[in-house]
Formats: structure tokens, C-alpha cells, sequence
């Protein structure tokens, strides 16, 4: 269906304008993103961003370009960038939205459209990592139970609802399934330390693993400690002896307060480890 005549806050405009509010992604959230850190000019992880891209687009029925198309697209956009423009650390976000379909009826295999752009570095007070952060049980609960549900989709209602509904003092909060049991934060991973034991919870069927957490995990498995994904409820967290959020661009924030009960924050051993491995990547305050 073609635009006959588009409107744009009150101001006609020409409908060739319209192809970005007629996009399938725009429409309908129908497409994938990825969030990278970029470090001194170098994406962080990057096989790992475009290797869950490809799994979530396998998902959805999309087709994904391969690393070459990705990694050539990405040098070109960062030679084009003033140097007077470059900072030591910046946000590249990668997305897929599917190009083909009618409404809700799509082909069995779907060709995409890519975008790549940058972004300045999200400012956040140094106290999230320097003091630690305080969370709560968020009332929303985590949508679960689908495969497209696992991927990160365009579609973040439910984030963006379920921050809406957390106090404002609190910089983070645990979102439970519809079964009660831990899933994720808002815009973050969870994990948390019991003696020498680090878990994290299942998400095989909702939430989204993340590329900053499975580097956590591969990390602390390799310095000795016995990591394990479960399905735990919301009352696990008070037996924990340290409680972390992680993404791909705070690295990790340590918790200093569950509601009215005191952790360690960035005093607690993991906390001071985690601290210094990260400064190592580039990221932290």
C-alpha cells in the first residue's frame, strides 16, 4: 500500500518522505538491533555481537549480511567520521529490519535492510560504579515463553513499561516471569555470587543473554568459579553474598542495596575483580 498523503506533526509533507514511518521496523518493531562498545576506535566483542545477530535473524525468518558485509559497512562509517568527531569510547548500534511483507503476512525468508550509526557515550554518574546501585522488584513482569522473545527484537515495550513503573531512586530493578522466577533487569543481565558459586538465570525462553554476561561468566569460570544458570525466585537474591547488572556498555554495576537490605556494592571481592577486569576493556566510570 502506498502513501497518498503524509502528515508530520501537523505539516503536510511529500509521501517519499514516508518510506521511514512505513517501515516494517517502525511499524511494527520487526527487526533486530545490536548495542557495541566502541573502545579507541575498536568494537568490543564484536564476533559476538554479529554471531547473535545472525541467530536472532535465523529466528525471525530474516536473512543477515555475513561478518564481511558487516565489518567492511562498519570500517567505512568510521573512516567517513571526523577525526575532530572520534572519542575514546562511543555506541555503535547495528540494526536488521525485514524489508518484505503485508501487514502481518511475511515470506518464509525474509531480505533485510541494515543500518549502522554511532552514538556519543551515554553519560551516568561515576557513583553507579563507584558506590554501588540500588534495585527493587519491579511490578511487570518479563513477556517469556517464545524464541523471538529471546532475541533483541526493535520491539521494547515491555522494557520501556516496566521502567515506567519502577521508583525513580532505584537505577535498576528484577523483572520475574509470570512463574515468579528471576529473568533479567530492565536494560540489564543479572547474576550474583553464592560463596564461590556465580548463577545466573535460565533464559532459554525469555530474556535476552547477553554478550556482556556470557563474557562475565566465561571470565569467572576461568579464575575458578563454578558458574551455573537456574531457575530461582525473587528470594534467592537475599541469600546472595554480591548481586550484579551487567550490558554491554556498563560493563557491570554492583549492588549496594536490595530494597532495604545492604550489600557489599563495589566493596565486595567479585565486585573489585570484576572492577579491574573491565577497566582492562575500556569500560566502568
Amino acid at each position: 500500500m502506498g502513501v497518498l498523503l503524509l502528515s508530520h506533526d501537523g505539516i503536510l509533507a511529500p509521501p517519499e518522505m514516508a518510506c521511514a514511518c512505513t517501515s516494517r521496523a517502525f511499524l511494527y518493531g520487526d527487526g533486530l538491533f545490536e548495542t557495541v562498545a566502541v573502545i579507541q576506535g575498536c568494537p568490543l566483542f564484536w564476533k559476538e555481537h554479529l554471531l547473535r545477530l545472525q541467530g536472532g535473524s535465523a529466528i525471525l525468518g530474516m536473512e543477515c549480511p555475513e561478518e564481511s558485509l558487516w565489518e567492511s559497512r562498519w570500517k567505512a562509517l568510521w573512516a567517513a567520521l571526523p577525526d575532530s568527531r572520534r572519542q575514546d569510547r562511543m555506541v555503535l548500534k547495528l540494526v536488521v529490519s525485514r524489508a518484505d511483507g503485508s501487514g502481518y503476512v511475511t515470506p518464509e525468508t525474509s531480505s533485510a535492510q541494515t543500518f549502522l550509526f554511532l552514538q556519543d557515550w551515554p553519560d551516568r554518574p561515576p557513583s553507579y560504579w563507584n558506590q554501588g546501585i540500588a534495585i527493587g522488584l519491579c511490578p511487570t513482569p518479563l513477556q517469556c515463553g517464545a524464541p523471538y522473545l529471546t532475541v533483541k527484537t526493535l520491539n521494547r515495550l515491555n522494557q520501556i513499561m516496566a521502567r515506567r513503573m519502577t521508583p525513580a531512586m532505584w537505577q535498576e530493578a528484577v523483572l520475574l516471569d509470570s512463574g515468579g522466577c528471576i529473568r533479567e533487569g530492565i536494560q540489564t543481565n543479572i547474576l550474583w555470587r553464592r560463596g564461590d558459586a556465580i548463577e545466573s538465570p535460565d533464559l532459554r525462553n525469555g530474556g535476552v543473554p547477553g554478550i556482556q554476561r556470557d563474557a562475565i561468566l566465561s571470565y569467572l569460570g576461568g579464575i575458578g568459579y563454578r558458574t551455573r544458570w537456574v531457575n530461582a525466585p525473587y528470594s534467592t537474591l537475599y541469600d546472595a553474598d554480591e548481586i550484579f547488572f551487567s550490558n554491554s556498555l556498563i560493563g557491570a554495576w554492583a549492588v549496594s542495596r536490595l530494597e532495604e537490605r545492604q550489600f557489599p556494592g563495589p566493596a565486595g571481592p567479585l565486585a573489585r575483580q570484576l572492577a579491574e577486569w573491565h577497566q582492562n576493556l575500556g569500560l566502568g566510570a
